[in-house]
């Protein structure tokens, strides 16, 4: 069993013990891809929004942690960029369009954070985001001899946000989570009719987990 089997399987048993007094079945993946995207979608900016709350907490801490803001932040930029980027495997994306309908201000954050992610978290673009300067360092009292230098590089990466800027990114969160569940609501209903309409009881039998047998390894 492949990795990804055994996450299907995983699932698959979640499920039945969850709803143990119910019939379960799987939505074929051509009637469901977009609800399973934007569900998917809507579980990311619900973790990112987490993550901001808990970033506010440490930075307003008195045991703050460079390492771990820094942490948090690059989760941030790249979860966040996730649900608008394209993927191989043809799930739906949010689109900057989404943002159209509302205040300004929020279509400038979000692209703000994409520019982030692209120009210093997915490459590693010139920018004020991230700096660095090799010297040569001579002691005071040698010479520029081999024996006698040596190259040392020192760093700027970008900080984390103020909190009054995290605010902020809980809001656009806040927002994009609604239009998630709009498009989930959307979405799900056309799929749950287009499955009662395409399956009979008998063919969607095939679809049953509840008799489904699943390999132990």
């Amino acid at each position: 069993m492949t990795e990804k089997e055994k996450a299907l399987t995983d699932i698959c048993n979640t499920a039945r013990s969850r709803y143990p007094d119910n019939l379960l079945y799987i939505m074929p993946v051509e009637l469901s891809k977009k609800l399973k995207s934007f569900m998917l979608i809507r579980e990311d900016l619900i973790f990112v929004l987490d993550i901001a709350k808990q970033l506010i907490s440490l930075k307003e801490s008195v045991d703050t942690n460079s390492t771990i803001e820094l942490a948090l932040w690059q989760s941030i930029l790249i979860t966040y960029g996730k649900c608008f980027t394209e993927n191989k495997a043809g799930f739906s994306k949010f689109e900057k369009s989404q943002l159209e309908q509302h205040d300004k201000k929020y279509q400038l954050l979000h692209e703000h954070l994409m520019e982030l992610r692209h120009s210093y978290i997915a490459h590693r673009d010139d920018t004020v985001n991230e700096q660095a300067l090799v010297f040569i360092k001579i002691s005071k009292t040698g010479f520029m001899l081999d024996g006698d230098t040596e190259d040392v590089i020192i760093s700027r990466k970008l900080a984390s946000p103020r909190v009054t800027d995290l605010k902020f990114l809980i809001e656009l969160l806040e927002l994009l989570i609604t239009e998630a569940t709009i498009k989930i609501q959307k979405n799900g209903d056309k799929a749950h009719n287009a499955f009662l309409r395409k399956y009979t009881p008998e063919r969607a039998r095939s679809f049953l987990v509840n008799n489904m047998k699943f390999e132990q390894s």
